[in-house]
């Protein structure tokens, strides 16, 4: 089903896209977002790429990180190209609304791991709040934000032993039963654990970390994100 909705979501977004002069952030041909035939390479027959239905542990994840989903965030990411945000942010709400309809619980609050200041200012946003609030008010819950980033260090570029250690995040103080947080890419898992954590000493009840792509395999990219763990 979701698969014959986004070919046709995809074929308007081509005519759109010839109309505006819009291209797709994946391989530049003319669209509003990515093109019919990006999201063909990406859920076209390749057993090894995601399935929109699969659940990979407690992390939910929409993508493989491939090529494509790659230049779709980067897009986004470093060149203000919003054409991707529809597109990702629409395949986060899908895998939340797979997992709701069969055990996840009710969320409460929608929040995302923030960026570095210096970031914020180079771009003039932050790439994460952004998808956070896509994903929020396509699932009609509140969008909240209630991490600060204390280090100022970003992750890109750093070695993955660097990378372990992870940001450090400081949360305020909430009463929430269910908090759903964003981030981009899950590379070792570091940002996700320390944020989750951060949540948790706050007064979070539960912490689903949601992820646009993984870079590792999902068996080692999900123990980062245990509850347990988080919770220490």
């Amino acid at each position: 089903m979701f698969k014959i909705v986004d070919a046709v979501l995809a074929k308007v977004a081509d005519l759109l896209g010839f109309i505006f002069g819009a291209t797709c952030p994946a391989c530049g041909r003319i669209a509003t977002t990515i093109c019919n035939s990006c999201r063909g390479s990406l859920w076209g027959g390749d057993t090894k790429k995601i399935s929109p239905t699969e659940y990979h542990g407690d992390v939910l994840v929409a993508f493989e990180y491939d090529s494509i989903i790659r230049k779709a965030i980067l897009a986004f990411k470093y060149r203000n190209q919003r054409s991707s945000l529809r597109f990702l942010g629409d395949a986060l709400v899908r895998r939340v609304q797979i997992e709701q309809s069969r055990s996840l619980e009710k969320i409460d609050i929608v929040t995302w791991a923030p960026t570095t200041q210096r970031r914020i200012v180079e771009r003039g946003y932050d790439h994460a709040e952004l998808i956070a609030k896509y994903v929020a008010k396509r699932l009609q819950v509140p969008c909240e934000k209630v991490l600060v980033r204390s280090s100022d260090r970003p992750q890109t570029g750093k070695s993955r032993e660097e990378r372990l250690v992870g940001p450090s995040f400081l949360a305020r103080n909430l009463d929430s039963k269910h908090l759903l947080l964003i981030d981009d890419v899950a590379t070792t898992g570091a940002t996700l654990n320390s944020a989750s954590r951060a949540l948790y000493q706050a007064g979070a009840g539960l912490v689903t970390c949601l992820a646009v792509a993984s870079t590792v395999l999902w068996q080692s990219s999900t123990e980062s994100y245990a509850l347990a763990k988080a919770r220490k």
